[in-house]
């Protein structure tokens, strides 16, 4: 096997699995603390990449179009949080779920009025790149991987390392002991919300960079392939969520390359969903 193209699909392996991991995180999250299938997560992601789109056109940059989108669709997650889930907190999670999905759908719709229902192109210049031998990192991969390193390294140092982190980890293991102990779970689970939405935004802009193309369903498969991601990792297990996310990235470009598996991409995603269901349903990590 050659060792340059090995290591080439390594790169778009790592890269896929970086997008996976960015939706699968804030799901992760905000199950962990609410205990909610948050289907509108995806939405999310489709409005980061439409933002993005919006303030490359206004700024010509991409640090600012990223920067940008990932604010907005944080303060977004925040108003999903407060006025549609927490006033449904009391009733069955089913409740939640519906509204979830409902909200989905009415986010792709609202994409479709106000920006068309055709493909827009997000044209970036090439972004430069990295060849080492027969090794090329593209400027949108080294982009994706480092800004996935940098995202989930602050994330760690704010869940382990700040008051707010540790009032986070305290709603994720029980809610109502948290409130009991003076925690501000309202603002803990806000903060949650925001990070989960800023993080889906960035993964939005970076496929949107990477394939030149934002279109309302851009979320549809990411949603569930992260909701797959989830079960996988082990519902409410960020590490379970992360992991899981590159494993199916690596899975899934492996026997698309290298194999004549008779499947879609997706289909190895459900495919794996359905192993890991049979053979170990508490997840790869369980729950952290």
């Amino acid at each position: 096997m050659n060792a340059a193209l090995l290591s080439q699909q390594l790169i778009n392996s790592l890269a896929l699995g970086s997008i996976y991991a960015m939706i699968a995180v804030g799901l992760a999250m905000i199950y962990g603390v609410l205990r909610i299938l948050h289907i509108a997560h995806a939405g999310i992601y489709t409005a980061g990449a439409y933002l993005g789109l919006l303030f490359y056109d206004l700024s010509g940059s991409v640090i600012v179009a990223l920067l940008a989108s990932m604010m907005i669709a944080g303060i977004l997650g925040v108003a999903i949080e407060r006025l549609i889930y927490r006033p449904m907190l009391p009733k069955p999670r089913v409740v939640a779920l519906v509204a979830s999905i409902g909200l989905f759908i009415c986010l792709s719709d609202l994409f479709r009025i106000l920006a068309g229902p055709h493909q827009l192109a997000f044209d970036v210049p090439a972004l430069g790149g990295l060849t080492i031998g027969g090794l090329t990192v593209s400027g949108a991969d080294f982009l994706i991987l480092g800004g996935t390193i940098v995202l989930f390294a602050a994330l760690w140092a704010i869940i382990k390392h700040t008051k707010i982190g540790f009032g986070i980890r305290a709603v994720a293991q029980d809610l109502e002991t948290a409130k009991v102990m003076g925690i501000d779970v309202n603002r803990s689970i806000q903060v949650v919300f925001f990070l989960g939405s800023a993080i889906a935004a960035f993964g939005g802009v970076m496929v949107a960079i990477l394939y030149n193309a934002v279109y309302t369903s851009m979320g549809d498969v990411v949603g569930y392939k992260g909701l797959a991601l989830i079960v996988i990792g082990g519902f409410g297990s960020v590490p379970g969520a992360i992991l899981a996310a590159f494993i199916l990235g690596i899975t899934e470009t492996a026997l698309t390359t290298y194999s004549d598996v008779p499947l879609s991409r997706d289909g190895i995603a459900m495919l794996m969903l359905v192993l890991l269901i049979l053979f170990r349903p508490q997840g790869l990590l369980g729950k952290v």
